[in-house]
């Protein structure tokens, strides 16, 4: 026994009794905010039904759908069908439209349909509410989780709203387009759609995932009667405001992003366990987690039959919309807590809890200093200590990660971190026993309490701080620094000696909150960052052990810390383990791209692959080498300094984008250039390039892309009208000396009928590209 516990140690049993209960709430936390499948309802009629959903999502995910393709429109034309069969009336939104960067452009078809509300026709001012999810996928993946799983839970939700009375406000549905070019069909209906001056309110659906809850993980701003409204829907709902703290930090958009900017009230969900689906040949019907699927499609229903009796009219906070009511535009503070649901309450109490909590800090520290000599000095040097070690432990677990790469590089392109949550078990394990060491060290000099409430005094400042500047941010300090400091409280008033088992389940007692709302999100953030951004959930799991830290040192006083530190590496070796078949079990595609510049006569095999498997790749001989190519996708593109595998190639027979000069004038003392632009063979995307000149503005159709000089001008054009397009641009007048030059390169992700010899593997991604390149006269 002396192995486990150290000879001194007294409270074995209840050490023992003490750790169980430690991993069970960590694993009852854990298991709550997964979804678990269940029966189907008895009233299948107007519920969701798995069953349907799964048969409608093969069959729109059979084929790699990106805009443009054949595999989209076939989607687009099941989708009709599958509306048409429900006796609805859809509508077919054909729009050319750009993304607000002007980085992409193209014609999109919506799907659009509406379900009239009880109250459309008596009163004329009710607000409708959008229903959104999109029917594109990127080129190389099926498109089941991002986003086939989420139109098909809004087919299932029309069946089911069908079936039953009709809510009070109409329902707008939109099956948007060219969402992952950029955010196309949301930016065509909501600047050209009649049906979106009715819209008070959106619901958007959309994954990164395939796996895991369905989580709101994004609110529009003013947000109070939004999170109210939810927590009364989908009470079981995972969220909090931290989420949306962070990702208002992030430049990720959805087609949420167009909506929120024009003042629409609004959610959004989004699943993102299982990353290695994402964008990937990986998101197809059959790995998506069916719990997961039948949560989104019962989340669903439950948020529409909600916000449908709603008046929306109080729900717009922004951007000058005319609203028939008061407009209360206060956000909230809310978080998901087991057994409970979504606490929420306004963020103007943020920082008056705060300043509560500042007070019972100076409480619990006035009381324990009854009980034995607390120093100032020492508890202000203990909240530096706590500083450089929540700093220390961060950075060096990054570079312990980073370090890992260095021996198993493979894991640089591990996309997938759910395989990899040993790993983050053990490295939490080591966490807490090099922080708890340190601070049972650090009892040589300050009393355990002194070292307690300097990491108070540090969560104190960050509450404040955070309540004041991130409310939204507030509850994850505010709460359980509440829960821990009445345990202190209570200790000293009972003057319970810390060296008994009851001060070790008091202070366990009054963790317990904090390591309910901790344990998932710490998970959760490593989810979403994953192991490249290790130090995140590492620093966040930091400083929570320092608001255990009297409880960590008692414990450490009754085990041997060879025992902790046993359990980390072999966490560590299961991650390993579970680890070792990623790569077989997702092997990384092999990228071939087939080029041909027919003005030069010149047709090419490339890959950028580092290794080249001529096995794989059989067009690739011997006498293949690496080097960049800047000729085909010009110096100022990003690809012209990556080195590829080339090998001659036949000419496949695709014709080349056509690019004509229209018109070349002075206009403002600028020269403006009218440009048409045509893809003959109807490719997916066009690629537009204006090299050697700055471009002082830029319109595709009319449609202005840029108003600022730029220079390494590019865009792209997916779905082009058969017509083609008119590219409209200003140079300065003078271009003397100056070596301008239009490129346009069309892209196809289909083997040309000529190449059909040729033998691809299903291991191998394909994208064949033919470029026209065009002098600007000086």
């Amino acid at each position: 026994m002396h192995f486990f516990f150290p000879a001194q140690a007294k409270h074995r049993w209840s050490l023992i009794a003490l750790l169980l209960s430690l991993v069970l709430l960590i694993y009852f936390s854990l298991l709550q905010i997964q979804p678990k499948l269940k029966q189907n309802p008895t009233n299948a009629a107007t519920e969701f039904s798995l069953s349907a959903a799964q048969i409608q999502l093969q069959k729109i995910t059979q084929y790699k759908h990106p805009i443009g393709s054949a595999g989209h429109s076939q989607v687009r034309d099941y989708l009709l069908a599958e509306l048409k069969a429900l006796g609805l009336q859809p509508q077919l939104q054909t729009s050319f439209a750009s993304s607000e960067r002007g980085h992409a452009s193209g014609q999109v078809q919506n799907i659009v349909v509406r379900l009239a509300g009880r109250n459309s026709q008596q009163n004329q001012d009710k607000k409708a509410l959008l229903l959104m999810a999109h029917y594109d996928a990127v080129p190389n993946s099926f498109g089941a989780a991002d986003d086939g799983v989420s139109v098909v839970s809004m087919l299932q939700s029309l069946r089911a709203l069908k079936a039953q009375a009709p809510l009070a406000n109409d329902v707008i549905f939109l099956f948007s387009d060219g969402e992952e070019v950029g955010l196309l069909g949301a930016s065509a209906f909501a600047q050209s759609h009649p049906w979106m001056k009715d819209v008070g309110m959106l619901l958007n659906f959309d994954n990164r995932g395939n796996a895991g809850p369905i989580m709101m993980f994004e609110p529009s701003a003013g947000n109070r009667h939004l999170i109210t409204g939810l927590a009364k829907a989908v009470p079981e709902v995972i969220s909090n405001s931290l989420m949306y703290e962070v990702y208002k930090a992030l430049p990720n958009d959805t087609d949420f992003t167009v909506f929120r900017k024009q003042g629409v009230a609004g959610l959004n969900f989004a699943m993102i366990q299982n990353i290695s689906s994402y964008h990937t040949r990986y998101d197809r019907h059959d790995l998506i987690n069916p719990a997961s699927q039948q949560q989104q499609g019962q989340m669903m229903l439950q948020l529409v039959r909600h916000f449908g009796e709603q008046d929306l009219r109080t729900l717009n906070v922004s951007m000058g919309a005319s609203m028939a009511a008061p407009v209360n535009a206060e956000d909230s503070v809310y978080f998901s807590f087991p057994l409970v649901g979504l606490i929420h309450y306004p963020t103007t109490l943020a920082l008056p809890l705060a300043l509560l909590l500042t007070g019972l800090a100076i409480t619990a520290f006035w009381l324990s200093a009854r009980t034995m000599r607390l120093r100032l000095l020492a508890t202000i040097a203990s909240a530096c200590s706590f500083i450089v070690a929540i700093v220390a432990i961060g950075f060096l677990s990054q570079q312990a990660w980073n370090l890992v790469f260095k021996f198993y590089p493979a894991y640089l392109e591990m996309h997938d971190q759910d395989t990899g949550h040993f790993y983050l078990l053990g490295i939490l394990i080591i966490t807490a026993l090099a922080f708890g060491l340190t601070q049972k060290l650090l009892t040589r000099w300050v009393h355990v309490k002194e070292l307690a409430f300097g990491a108070v005094l540090v969560w104190v400042a960050i509450l404040v701080f955070v309540s004041a500047r991130f409310p939204g941010a507030s509850f994850l300090f505010a709460w359980p620094l509440l829960f821990v400091l009445l345990s202190y409280c209570y200790l000293a008033l009972k003057k319970v000696p810390d060296t008994s088992s009851a001060y070790a389940w008091i202070l366990l007692a009054g963790a317990g909150f904090s390591i309910l709302l901790f344990s998932p999100l710490i998970l959760l953030f490593n989810i979403a960052l994953g192991f490249h951004s290790l130090g995140v959930p590492v620093i966040l799991f930091t400083l929570l052990l320092g608001l255990l830290t009297p409880l960590l040192v008692w414990i450490l006083h009754e085990i041997r810390a060879r025992i902790v530190l046993l359990g980390g590496l072999v966490a560590i070796s299961l991650g390993a383990f579970a680890t070792a078949n990623f790569h077989e079990a997702h092997p990384i595609p092999t990228q071939l791209s087939y080029v041909a510049m027919p003005q030069k006569n010149v047709s090419l095999w490339l890959t950028p692959q580092r290794h080249l498997d001529r096995k794989t790749l059989s067009m690739f001989g011997e006498s293949s080498v690496q080097k960049t190519l800047p000729e085909l996708f010009g110096k100022e593109h990003a690809r012209s300094v990556w080195t590829y595998w080339s090998a001659p190639a036949p000419d496949a027979g695709i014709a080349a984008p056509t690019v004509s000069i229209q018109s070349d004038q002075l206009i403002d003392n600028q020269r403006e250039m009218v440009i048409h632009i045509t893809s003959t063979d109807s490719a997916s995307n066009t690629r537009i390039q204006i090299e050697g000149v700055s471009v002082l503005f830029a319109s595709v159709q009319d449609q202005v892309l840029s108003k600022t000089a730029k220079e390494k001008w590019m865009t792209s054009v997916y779905a082009m009208p058969k017509t083609g397009v008119t590219l409209r641009i200003r140079l300065a007048k003078d271009l003397v000396g100056k070596n301008g030059k239009i490129r346009v390169t069309d892209t196809f992700y289909a083997l040309p009928n000529k190449l059909s010899h040729v033998a691809l593997p299903a291991s191998v991604d394909f994208a064949a590209q033919t470029i026209t390149l065009v002098d600007i006269p000086e």
